[in-house]
This record gives C-alpha cells, sequence and structure tokens, in this order.
C-alpha cells in the first residue's frame, strides 16, 4: 500500500513528456465519463478534459522555458519567466495561452473537417473552464460536454507534438 500513496504525493517537478501523459489519462478519463451515459457525470468529463488541456499547455511552456524545468529562485527569474514559473503551478488556462502566441498562430490555420477552426473554440474553453466546474451544484448536458471534449479531442493531437 506505500507504493500507491506515491500518488498523493506533491511533485512539482514533471516533465513535458509525463505531462502530456498525463493529460492523455485524464482525457481517457473524462471520456469514461462522458460515455457512462449519465448526465451527473458531465460536470467531471468536463473538468477532467480541462486537467488534460491544462497539462499540455504546461508541457509546451516547459519546452519553451526549460530553464524552468529544475529547481530554480524565483526572486532569480526575469519577468516573464516568473510569470511562467506562477502559471506552472495555477490553473489559469487563457493566461497560459498569451504565453504561448506561437499556438495561436499554428491552430488558428486548422480545422476540423467541415468545422469551425479549433483556435476560437480552444481559446473559448481556456477563457471559460475553471477548478470550480468540480464545486458547481448546476450540470451540464451530456451534449455540451460532447462538444466541449471534441474541441479538445480536435486541438489535443496538435498540442501534444509541438
Amino acid at each position: 500500500m506505500s507504493d500507491a500513496r506515491d500518488i498523493f504525493r506533491r511533485s512539482r517537478r514533471l516533465t513535458p513528456g509525463q505531462l502530456r501523459a498525463v493529460a492523455d489519462r485524464r482525457f481517457d478519463d473524462a471520456m469514461c465519463l462522458l460515455e457512462s451515459g449519465e448526465t451527473a457525470r458531465a460536470n467531471g468529463a468536463m473538468y477532467m478534459g480541462g486537467i488534460a488541456v491544462e497539462c499540455l499547455l504546461k508541457a509546451l511552456l516547459l519546452e519553451r522555458h526549460p530553464n524552468l524545468a529544475g529547481p530554480v529562485d524565483p526572486a532569480r527569474l526575469s519577468k516573464p519567466d516568473r510569470e511562467v514559473y506562477t502559471l506552472l503551478f495555477s490553473h489559469a488556462l487563457e493566461e497560459m495561452l498569451l504565453f504561448l502566441p506561437d499556438v495561436r498562430r499554428k491552430l488558428g490555420l486548422l480545422t476540423e473537417t467541415g468545422k469551425r477552426p479549433i483556435w476560437p473554440r480552444l481559446k473559448m474553453i481556456c477563457g471559460e473552464w475553471s477548478i470550480f466546474i468540480r464545486y458547481s451544484p448546476k450540470l451540464a448536458s451530456r451534449s455540451d460536454a460532447r462538444e466541449f471534449l471534441n474541441t479538445i479531442a480536435e486541438a489535443r493531437q496538435w498540442l501534444k507534438t509541438q
């Protein structure tokens, strides 16, 4: 049982690859909740989907700021690096996007076959999603959760490889 308790250990040192692996697991969790067929699981599906995006954005931030991957003294960082360092321990998806302008440029050009461009929908999700969904007494519909996760799925493959 002691090994199982390691999953509760607070780790501040994840590599971009580890973050991508965690993103895959959380997205799979989101899909399992959605596929349960229970409307009561829609919020959980959306919550897990947002966590998947969060992990992917953090992986991209770490790749662009490799000096933040190891132990650092935040007081010695430049202002932009300090801001990114803070974001690595937050859930502020929309703010993370501000430090990834290349994501906007590249995703702004991508569309899913016969659909709208991915970027505006991903930006909307990042602007609306919050960890506080886990406390909401209101229930999302399964169709809203499906649309939310479909948008994440469209952007996910690209976010995993950049």
